[in-house]
């Protein structure tokens, strides 16, 4: 090909690749689906998504009454993460997970510390043994952990995925389930421990080795606009 005409070749790619960021960006600013910030914030704090929340609390928190009747633990501290996001406004691919169709969604995470009733070297294969038949390792079930397997482990608790933890002294110590950094979705985060200021440390050192127990669940979906 002649040097005259690589240079319309390189100028229509060039135009065609600043057709496709063109569209893209108009995708993003008028036809994701996605309302403006300030709208979506404002619905974070609305009555009906906190009350979906507190409802969502209410059913975690039954749950860990159970489990903590289950497996004979005595609930000693809790952390609650409570997390609005909106959607990706650039979905370049719509049917993956990551674009998920929702404009903004509610997420609850408690993690609740308990202390055994019995030494942790005893309880923890009475616990073990109570665990859900399924476990999860990597995305494939696996056997059930041994006491001093460091976690955390998930199990398939019937339809849901919880997460249990627990202290391993002389080789491993749980840690706190860190809080994620800045996010340019993130529309409102409120995190708070019961009871208040109690930190992880400060509830080992007055109760001894921990378990920790971690539930989760999507309390609220906004759908994008089509």
């Amino acid at each position: 090909m002649s040097e005259g005409r690589r240079g319309p070749a390189k100028v229509k790619q060039f135009l065609g690749g600043t057709a496709v960021i063109a569209i893209v960006l108009l995708q993003a600013a008028f036809g994701s689906g996605v309302p403006a910030g300030w709208r979506l914030r404002r619905l974070a704090r609305s009555k009906p998504v906190r009350q979906a929340c507190e409802d969502a609390e209410a059913q975690l928190r039954a749950r860990l009454t159970a489990i903590a009747r289950t497996y004979e633990l005595r609930p000693v501290f809790s952390r609650t993460i409570d997390t609005c996001r909106r959607g990706s406004r650039i979905d370049l691919f719509p049917n993956s997970s990551a674009g998920n169709g929702y404009a903004m969604t509610g997420h609850l995470r408690i993690t609740a510390y308990f202390a055994p009733s019995a030494p942790l070297e005893q309880a923890l294969p009475e616990l073990i043994e109570r665990l859900p038949p399924r476990l999860l390792y990597r995305d494939h079930f696996a056997p059930k952990p041994e006491p001093y397997s460091p976690g955390p482990h998930t199990a398939l608790d019937g339809s849901d995925h919880v997460t249990v933890d627990w202290d391993i002294p002389g080789r491993h110590l749980m840690t706190a389930w860190p809080l994620s950094g800045r996010d340019r979705h993130r529309l409102r985060r409120h995190v708070s421990t019961d009871p208040a200021g109690l930190t992880l440390d400060q509830a080992r050192e007055a109760h001894g080795p921990l378990i920790a127990w971690t539930l989760t669940a999507t309390y609220y979906t906004q759908a994008k606009a089509r």
